[in-house]
């Protein structure tokens, strides 16, 4: 499942959400450009599900049995995803009657592809502030500025 949370770069064209029926509106706009098949889940104007669980964007999170939090990441990536379920499900399919597994955490660093030229786009269909706003992000990011405190 998705959860659509927020417009992450809005603009003129495809502004913040205003209304619930916007934010509706928006998701059906993610859906149909980006081809998306699966169930999307749409997050409350006030965005309480996107604060609930970090308020990051394109967060993944994998809700285990019993309401665990077994896999999270900070950006989604369908094949990380897809191969973590893969052992997920593997390491319940493998344990021998009478014993059990013991769960450890790791961390890894990831990379993923970046299309310039696509998510460009997306920017101008959004609009001119968006594009503005994006390319102030960068400026302060090459500062080392990530607007924390």
């Amino acid at each position: 499942m998705f959860v659509y949370t927020r417009e992450a770069h809005p603009g003129e064209r495809v502004p913040h959400h205003d209304t619930f029926e916007r934010k509706l509106e928006h998701a059906r706009l993610l859906r149909d450009e980006g081809g998306i098949r699966r169930n999307i889940l749409v997050d409350d104007i006030s965005g309480t599900v996107h604060r609930a669980y970090g308020s990051m964007p394109n967060m993944t999170w994998v809700i285990g049995r019993g309401g665990r939090v077994v896999y999270k990441a900070n950006w989604t990536n369908a094949s990380n995803v897809e191969s973590f379920l893969d052992r997920y499900l593997d390491a319940y399919a493998q344990v021998p009657r009478g014993t059990g597994r013991a769960p450890y955490v790791t961390e890894q660093l990831e990379f993923r592809p970046v299309d310039h030229r696509h998510f460009q786009e997306r920017l101008l269909r959004n609009g001119p502030r968006a594009v503005q706003e994006f390319d102030n992000a960068k400026e302060l990011w090459a500062r080392g500025d990530t607007g924390g405190s």
